[in-house]
């Protein structure tokens, strides 16, 4: 609540029956406040690479020359000397001034006056010194000496290092699901066989080298999309919801809804790495090893897909724990769940290719140009047609899993009473989601009719009464 034109005491006052009467939940820690205050100075404050996390890289690359360690240390704090005393002093100079973390929710809060501005300058200043700095120091690991019994290529380790740091140092949160993915983490929790990863490392080390580029890339245009954002903001003043027209108000929305839009789509192409990549694994690995990872890149990229699969897990579980079921019963549930699972898994996998397309199409008519020319554009007719296309075709391959996992579950019933109530149960949920997602189908077909008689019309030379766009 705001209070104009109150006095300090009354001010005071009504904080501490604020606190009185909030629920004790209500407020976030001092120490989750700090917390989120520290991650957040992560994405505008660089910091260099301890000497000890650099010893440790240089044991890594089996260098053994003590002078060239201790040369590229010096190095390294000679490089960052000036980078803490210029762009990152002015960052925290105009930390305070610019954000704040809400005791209540623990949202951020961005003041958004000029001094924004120059705070977000000397970000970008800080973070490509620090890339420069970590540049150079590598480069002079490369040049140490190493072990004479070193058997590791020192030009394709060193790079891994360094990619390894600059996806630390350049790493944005993701709003999208799965897009930062780490790919040997990946792989490994599948493929623990040595023979199987010694094959598929020339994969990933072309695989690091496209995700190091996309991350530069991301990196610096959701840098030049924030600054242009914040000038817009500070363009238009505080309280400009209040002071603006209808249209001017309407106009504004629009733009700002654009930039948020233009950041989404920056995680689009290490996405689609991402995938190609993966993909690309399977003339490397064993059929179902290959897809066992798939599936585990897909339920991270996109996990609301996956969510009967914890359903059906839970289910099974509480079915083979149920004291009524003999042995026999539990073998006939296990058999059932392996001779159904690569189907599954392969629904699995089609629906997620198809929410990446539909992904692609949500965000095609964003620019990927900078500077950002054609920031504020809005979807075409086309663009919003293939859009509801995709994901109706998304909805068809949804619903043709959750049959696929119904057909799976029906034969349970007849295990036991209790059973049955259990799987009756679950189906029952599972029908829930069906009218829901039929419902959203219905809905998005007499959509796609509408927009295609629009764009018929747009063609044939009508002007329609109303043009709309694609909403989420």
């Amino acid at each position: 609540m705001r209070i104009r034109d109150a006095t300090v005491f009354l001010g005071l006052l009504l904080s501490i029956l604020a606190i009185a009467v909030r629920p004790a939940d209500a407020q976030i820690s001092a120490a989750e406040r700090s917390l989120r205050e520290k991650s957040l100075r992560r994405l505008y404050e660089p910091s260099p690479i301890d000497p000890a996390s650099i010893r440790a890289i240089a044991r890594d690359l089996e260098i053994e020359d003590d002078a060239a360690i201790l040369d590229a240390l010096a190095a390294y704090e000679l490089a960052w000397r000036p980078i803490r005393e210029g762009p990152v002093q002015i960052v925290r100079e105009r930390w305070p001034v610019c954000f704040s973390i809400d005791r209540q929710k623990g949202d951020v809060r961005t003041r958004h006056t000029p001094e924004l501005l120059l705070l977000l300058q000397a970000r970008a200043e800080a973070f490509r010194a620090a890339d420069v700095a970590d540049e150079a120091l590598f480069g002079r690991l490369l040049a140490a000496d190493r072990s004479e019994a070193s058997k590791i290529d020192p030009i394709s380790s060193t790079r891994r290092e360094r990619r390894r740091r600059r996806r630390e140092l350049l790493g944005l949160p993701d709003r999208l699901p799965g897009t930062s993915i780490e790919p040997l983490e990946l792989i490994t929790t599948v493929a623990v066989d040595p023979e199987i990863l010694e094959g598929v490392l020339p994969v990933l080390d072309e695989w690091e080298a496209d995700l190091d580029a996309a991350l530069v890339a991301r990196w610096s245009r959701s840098e030049a999309i924030e600054r242009i954002r914040a000038a817009s903001r500070i363009e238009l003043g505080p309280e400009w919801r209040r002071l603006l027209t209808g249209m001017e108000r309407d106009r504004a929305e629009r733009e700002l809804a654009a930039y948020e839009e233009a950041l989404v789509a920056t995680e689009i192409p290490r996405r689609n790495i991402n995938a190609e990549m993966i993909g690309a694994l399977g003339l490397r690995i064993p059929p179902l090893t290959h897809l066992e990872i798939v599936r585990r890149h897909h339920e991270l990229a996109h996990p609301a897909l996956f969510v009967e699969d914890l359903r059906l897990e839970r289910l099974v579980k509480e079915i083979l724990a149920a004291d009524e079921l003999d042995e026999r019963a539990r073998k006939d549930v296990e058999n059932l769940i392996a001779a159904t699972a690569e189907r599954l898994n392969r629904l699995g996998v089609a629906a997620a290719r198809q929410a990446d397309r539909s992904l692609a199409s949500r965000y095609r008519h964003v620019s990927d140009a900078v500077p950002l020319v054609d920031l504020g554009e809005t979807p075409t007719l086309e663009d919003d047609i293939d859009a509801i296309g995709d994901e109706i075709e998304l909805l068809d391959a949804v619903l043709e899993r959750r049959r696929e996992f119904d057909r799976l579950v029906r034969p349970f019933a007849g295990l036991d009473a209790d059973v049955e109530r259990r799987v009756e149960g679950h189906r029952a949920v599972n029908a829930s989601f069906d009218r829901r997602d039929r419902w959203s189908r219905d809905r998005l077909l007499e959509a796609l009719v509408e927009l295609r008689i629009r764009l018929d019309e747009r063609n044939r030379g009508v002007v329609p009464d109303v043009e709309i766009g694609f909403e989420e």
